[in-house]
């Protein structure tokens, strides 16, 4: 009996070692349509200038031939995904959006998902782009009070500096950088991506006092939103999807690199190899 267990033990794990794996590209960006209330920079996604650019990176990712794509919107709100999908189908110029939205509702047809997202789902003939987000209250007050009961004083300064210089170097960039391509290839650098995940262990973790775990409560919210939203797309994706593409806030494409290393069944494409 328990050699034909262990036979079919080995069986399976030769299969699933045979298993050719989906590629998946996540896109980490910045909201298009909040650069302005969240860097104090001025960013117009509809000028002349960025419309071209933007037109040439999606011509760039269509090369890589997506099979289904997947945009940061709430999951449980997918129906009103797909009808505004199908109101930019209708006439591809988002005018029946604002109609029904109004047009100081940017985030309906001035964000990435709608810039991005649908635009270059049309060009592929897609019918349908698939939502991931799942909100979260994050814990902020609790931690930076338990950061203060303990008398913290130095974590709360590191925090400050760290993540400090993080925030100004983002605005630095928003102030320098002009091209959307560049932005996109800045928010996707693995170096800046470790340095963000780090911040979360390496500070935030060992907040509060040692009886007081607000610190790696915090943390765990943060993850846990991660990898509930990454197990929306796991559970949305199909066989026949061998190339899939992740439109996401750059924090979370961030989180999501370690999931896919140990994801046997994705195979992660950086943004470099596909934005030349």
């Amino acid at each position: 009996m328990k050699q034909r267990i262990l036979i079919a033990l080995l069986f399976i794990s030769t299969l699933t070692f045979g298993q050719e794996k989906s590629k998946i590209l996540t896109l980490g960006t910045f909201h298009f349509h909040l650069v302005k209330s969240q860097f104090g920079v001025d960013f117009d996604i509809n000028s002349k200038d960025n419309q071209k650019e933007l037109n040439e990176i999606i011509k760039q990712i269509e090369k890589y031939k997506p099979t289904k794509i997947f945009v940061e919107w709430e999951y449980s709100k997918q129906n009103e995904l797909d009808d505004l999908y199908n109101l930019y189908l209708q006439d591809k110029t988002f005018e029946l959006i604002k109609q029904k939205f109004g047009k100081n509702e940017t985030k309906y047809f001035e964000s990435e998902v709608q810039q991005l997202g649908f635009k270059l789902a049309d060009k592929l003939g897609h019918q349908k782009l698939y939502a991931f987000d799942y909100i979260l209250d994050e814990p902020n007050d609790t931690l930076m009070v338990a950061i203060q009961k303990a008398n913290q004083t130095d974590l709360m300064n590191e925090i400050q500096k760290d993540f400090g210089e993080y925030g100004q170097n983002l605005i630095t960039k928003f102030q320098q950088e002009k091209s959307i391509k560049n932005l996109l290839l800045f928010f996707n650098n693995k170096e800046l991506e470790d340095k963000l995940n780090s911040g979360y262990i390496s500070l935030f973790n060992k907040a509060g006092s040692k009886d007081d775990f607000s610190g790696a409560y915090f943390v765990s919210e943060r993850f846990k939103r991660n990898l509930y939203m990454y197990s929306l797309i796991q559970k949305q994706i199909e066989k026949a999807d061998e190339r899939i593409l992740v439109i996401v806030g750059g924090q979370h494409s961030a989180g999501f690199r370690d999931f896919i290393r140990d994801d046997k069944n994705l195979e992660k494409v950086e943004l470099e190899n596909v934005l030349k």
